[in-house]
């Protein structure tokens, strides 16, 4: 059986589990679905190796070999085929294109509700289907040139395309109710769009407001704002600082100066929790104060050592 097969099997299996009314069935959907995606790139570096290569691109180990021409060939060797970030390196270097953030959303997903999650329900499943609905579809139309309706089979398919509708159409009534709060900055609003439950992993937050309280629409959990908030927004903002970190970028959010309790943006100067703003230029020197130096003070940290210096003498 082809990769391309066993991609279109696992994904028909993973549906199949979503259906199935036994709970414990839903890890095993999120698990056959993201598989199966992977296949559906696999199948294409199988489509694209070299003649001859042992179908190359799929390998993680590739050695070079010479022909009786001296010709040097790189030959696919063992049983380990590419992961993730291997696929994604070669990808990129091919210039296939992938939604590798949706995908990354996917994996982090799966893996929350393997791991942490141990209470579910079908809808908090939705948005993994859905995100794996767009890059399924993409993919087979963009990479592969085929038709999904028709590759997939019409059960799939009318699964996949059902499931997304309802996702999005519940998604953007749970907005709704968060865009008619009032916040001290919009990156709030857009933090708790993307908020993931802490009990069943689904990104389907409403405010109640008869009740005054943030819920999860999938399972019923109800939070306070400050229950939340720090951790949406430095959710939001985990790329940017991880980038910031490796690269050594500006940090876009740190610990409140002010409260030392909320997540202080940077680049909008506001806490989320206390709506407090610090002074980002010194009042000494002139010059910006970084990220990591914002305190309650109107002095950056060099100017503040040079005051603290000079009292003490």
């Amino acid at each position: 059986m082809s990769i391309l097969n066993n991609a279109l099997d696992s994904i028909a299996i993973g549906l199949e589990d979503f259906e199935s009314t036994d709970d414990r069935r839903i890890i095993s959907a999120t698990r056959n679905i993201f598989s199966g995606i992977l296949l559906l790139f696999k199948a294409k570096l199988c489509e694209i190796s070299p003649q001859g290569s042992d179908e190359a691109l799929i390998k993680q180990k590739i050695l070079p070999e010479t022909d009786e021409a001296g010709v040097i060939k790189w030959i696919g060797r063992g049983k380990k085929t590419v992961d993730v970030q291997n696929i994604k390196e070669r990808f990129e270097s091919l210039k296939i294109s992938v939604d590798w953030k949706r995908l990354d959303n996917i994996n982090k997903y799966r893996n929350d509700i393997e791991h942490y999650h141990s209470t579910l329900k079908r809808d908090a499943v939705k948005k993994m289907i859905s995100d794996s609905f767009i890059i399924i579809r993409d993919f087979i139309v963009d990479e592969l040139n085929k038709d999904p309706k028709s590759l997939l089979g019409d059960k799939s398919w009318k699964i996949l395309v059902e499931v997304n509708e309802v996702y999005l159409k519940e998604k953007q009534k749970c907005d709704l109710t968060l865009e008619q709060l009032s916040y001290y900055t919009d990156e709030i609003f857009h933090a708790l769009r993307e908020y993931n439950c802490s009990e069943c992993g689904s990104d389907l937050l409403e405010f109640d407001d008869a009740r005054c309280v943030f819920k999860c629409r999938a399972c019923e959990n109800e939070l306070q704002y400050d229950e939340i908030v720090n951790d949406a927004v430095n959710e939001y903002y985990a790329g940017a600082t991880y980038l910031a970190l490796k690269d050594g970028g500006d940090i876009p959010v740190v610990d409140c100066p002010l409260c030392g309790i909320g997540v202080y943006i940077v680049h909008e100067g506001v806490c989320v929790s206390c709506g407090g703003s610090a002074n980002h230029q010194c009042a000494g020197c002139g010059s910006n104060i970084p990220a990591e130096e914002l305190s309650d003070s109107i002095f950056c940290g060099y100017c503040n050592y040079k005051i603290d210096k000079v009292m003490s003498e």
